[in-house]
């Protein structure tokens, strides 16, 4: 899938907006409802994220792959391929790679960030919890 859609699908989550509210003991237990569903959800995009990194990776050591054996086969006039030329195009496939991974990388950063938080919330929110039953 491409990063806007990761984007959007944690967007449409709601989890922006999302309020805690603690007011009452019923009130208390629909957020931690909320903060579960939450957190599986980017437990679920976060899993698809890592399988769209991993292919992506996997693509790009096929094309430097490419590039080797490109190197190895003589060309039309019976030359090979010169080192300067395979360098640059391995250097062009990094830098293609590095700028298309970083996209995916900020989201993984983005989803691990929310799931913290709401951990971090939902610990704060059964402390309340026990406070208000004992």
């Amino acid at each position: 899938m491409n990063p806007r859609t990761y984007r959007q699908q944690i967007y449409n989550s709601g989890i922006e907006d999302m309020e805690i509210n603690i007011s009452s003991l019923e009130n208390s237990m629909q957020t931690l409802h909320k903060l579960n569903e939450l957190e599986n959800l980017l437990t679920k995009i976060r899993y698809n994220l890592r399988v769209d990194i991993r292919k992506l990776r996997m693509e790009y050591i096929k094309k430097m792959q490419d590039i080797d054996e490109l190197a190895l086969k003589k060309g039309l006039f019976r030359k090979k391929m010169s080192v300067e030329k395979m360098y640059h195009k391995k250097k062009s496939v990094k830098q293609e790679r590095k700028v298309n991974l970083a996209a995916y990388e900020i989201i993984e950063t983005m989803i691990e960030n929310y799931l913290t938080q709401i951990d971090d919330s939902r610990n704060y929110i059964q402390d309340q919890i026990q406070g208000k039953v004992h």
